[in-house]
């Protein structure tokens, strides 16, 4: 819980907080389960405070209000649980319409909150870049997978490296200026992917950077989209990053229909004379 603990503390260290955001930071501070799920106005009872206050509260931190200040502090608070303690956490649901129902709320909050235009300029980067490294770690790294075959099919140098660290070592050694770094990380975060980030970033290469909060990835970043990442299930749910991806490559894709035209033909041919893809 200590990097929970230690974010309402760097939001309770700014000097310009009225006494009534700083109670509404203590009660989240002392019970971040209970305000990770509760409403504004039960939040607002139990800082004693009336429901305005805490929207104030969540606007006064950089927040467009308590949903946004909300969804931050349950996606901080599931990143602090263990493994099993998110699994105890979760347990409970164990119902596919459950499930399903818990993406389509991360997707719809996702269309709201998440501005195209940071897709839209990631994509450049990566079009304009000789290559692009695709960093993330276990199964964070399937939006990564997707988002490196389909751009490879599209005619773009990118390739995944979800690897062990000294082989992601060598692939970041090798990046230049003309070169991106994008990241995928979600729940936690990988101290050595964030190492690689800054060495990355040192060598003049673009930091692109999906996760589902601001973190010491996105500090780093060029350009960083946030994506939700609660689940009613055992891991983050992939969903909203899978989505934004898909967006990713179709950006890729309208950028030269003619390259894609050809590229992707060339690609039927080859799976045909390889059988790699069959009708059957």
């Amino acid at each position: 819980m200590s990097s929970f603990s230690e974010w309402i503390a760097s939001l309770r260290s700014n000097a310009r907080l009225t006494r009534a955001t700083d109670a509404v930071l203590g009660v989240i501070a002392s019970g971040p389960e209970e305000a990770a799920y509760c409403s504004a106005q039960a939040l607002a009872n139990l800082a004693d405070v009336n429901v305005a206050t805490v929207v104030r509260a969540a606007q006064s931190l950089g927040y467009s209000g308590w949903p946004a200040f909300s969804a931050d502090i349950r996606s901080r608070y599931l990143a602090s649980l263990s493994s099993r303690s998110l699994y105890l956490h979760n347990r409970g649901a164990g119902m596919l319409e459950t499930s399903i129902d818990k993406d389509i709320e991360l997707l719809e909050r996702m269309r709201i909150e998440l501005d195209e235009n940071v897709l839209n300029t990631m994509a450049e980067h990566i079009i304009s870049a000789e290559s692009t490294g695709v960093f993330a770690t276990g199964s964070y790294a399937a939006p990564g997978m997707q988002l490196a075959h389909v751009a490879q099919m599209l005619g773009y140098r990118v390739h995944l490296h979800s690897g062990s660290v000294t082989s992601m070592v060598n692939e970041v050694n090798l990046l230049t200026p003309s070169d991106c770094f994008f990241a995928i990380t979600l729940w936690k975060s990988s101290r050595a992917l964030v190492r690689l980030a800054e060495a990355a970033h040192e060598k003049g290469a673009k930091v692109l950077v999906i996760s589902d909060r601001r973190n010491s990835l996105t500090e780093i970043a060029d350009e960083f989209a946030l994506v939700p990442a609660e689940s009613s299930e055992l891991i983050s749910s992939l969903v909203c990053a899978t989505s934004a991806i898909q967006y990713l490559l179709g950006c890729l894709a309208r950028h030269d229909e003619e390259q894609t035209q050809r590229m992707l033909g060339k690609i039927d041919e080859l799976w045909g004379v390889t059988a790699a893809i069959t009708e059957e």
